[in-house]
């Protein structure tokens, strides 16, 4: 095994220059006085990091509870026409999902004439706050389809049919890392089930507490590609534009209601696919979903800008407190003083 390692002997070894003793006074103010200074500033900047995680939340937070743009029943009225409120939407959606199953299962319609129609439950509303005109509450599985992904076992790990599939490791906050993505057997069958396709959007099933259903939306950026079961996958219905719930799946988690439905088990918090497809969600019309998600859009695209604007000062600030320390090693950090 090659493990690097410092030795006293090496460390006995380096050349340090050693000025008089004035002068490494001098030195050692002004480091002190530049680092402090520098630390002010670093220390503002991860301020103002926080208030980017606040006013995202903030955001997120007002997206969810119809106060970031007018509502469709405000706009509807002022233009003097007609709108589909979200209880007529959701009505319309899950009579039109029944109809479809029963439509497949139809033994005179090719279907295979087996099960019974299953109504996705609603919400307990009780304890839950006003929504705005024209909102409804739902549950998530009456907006979607929720499915557990594949397990990853030992029989899995060589096959006919090895395909790419994606883990934790792989979903963060509104984003996908795809640069490390492993393989395992999905069998046709199994690979029609836990497919992903665009507008699937992934969420942590195992995790941290406070990363627990941390969610990204998948746009089809590795085709083929599948899900374990540390994740959950909601692919949204017609009844939900799936930015519109990504933006509510991100409120749940920075407000605490995913953590609030976790199940601790050997130091790692489950969301589990049941809990959450029975949360409650707040489901406005379809048109008022677009005109959220081009403000929630809109309002964090700035702060992106800006964040990534203050991580580049913070990496300057890392290599400005080397630079000091190069500086003050070589004699140039102070004035010569040549009567010292």
């Amino acid at each position: 095994m090659n493990i690097n390692n410092l030795r006293a002997s090496h460390i006995e070894e380096i050349p340090i220059p050693v000025p008089p003793l004035p002068v490494q006074r001098r030195i050692v103010a002004e480091i002190e006085k530049q680092f402090t200074r520098l630390e002010a500033g670093v220390g503002a900047l991860k301020r103002v990091q926080a208030n980017f995680k606040r006013y995202r939340a903030s955001v997120l937070k007002a997206a969810c509870e119809g106060r970031l743009v007018p509502t469709e029943a405000e706009l509807a009225r002022k233009q003097g026409r007609p709108s589909e409120t979200g209880a007529q939407l959701l009505a319309r959606i899950l009579t039109e999902r029944r109809r479809k199953w029963l439509a497949l299962r139809s033994p005179g319609e090719g279907g295979q004439g087996r099960g019974k129609y299953k109504e996705p439950a609603p919400p307990d509303t009780a304890g839950l706050p006003p929504l705005p005109e024209g909102w409804t509450w739902a549950t998530v599985e009456q907006v979607g389809v929720v499915t557990l992904g594949r397990q990853r076992s030992p029989e899995h790990h060589a096959g006919k049919f090895m395909r790419p599939y994606l883990r934790v490791a792989n979903v963060f906050e509104d984003r996908l890392d795809l640069s490390d993505v492993t393989e395992m057997n999905f069998t046709p069958r199994e690979f029609e089930v836990f497919r992903l396709e665009p507008n699937d959007i992934l969420l942590n099933e195992g995790q941290s507490l406070e990363l627990i259903g941390r969610p990204a939306l998948y746009r089809g950026e590795n085709p083929g590609v599948c899900f374990q079961n540390t994740l959950i996958r909601f692919r949204p219905g017609d009844a939900a534009i799936a930015k519109y719930a990504l933006s509510v799946f991100r409120a749940f988690m920075h407000d605490g209601r995913f953590q609030r439905i976790a199940k601790w088990t050997t130091n790692i918090a489950h969301l589990g696919a049941s809990r959450f497809a029975g949360l409650a969600f707040p489901l406005p019309p379809l048109d008022e979903q677009a005109r959220i998600v081009a403000e929630v859009e809109r309002r964090l695209s700035v702060v992106e800008e800006l964040e990534a604007l203050v991580s580049a000062n913070l990496r300057r600030a890392s290599r400005l407190r080397q630079s000091i320390l190069q500086r003050a090693f070589a004699g140039q950090l102070t004035p010569r003083d040549d009567t010292q």
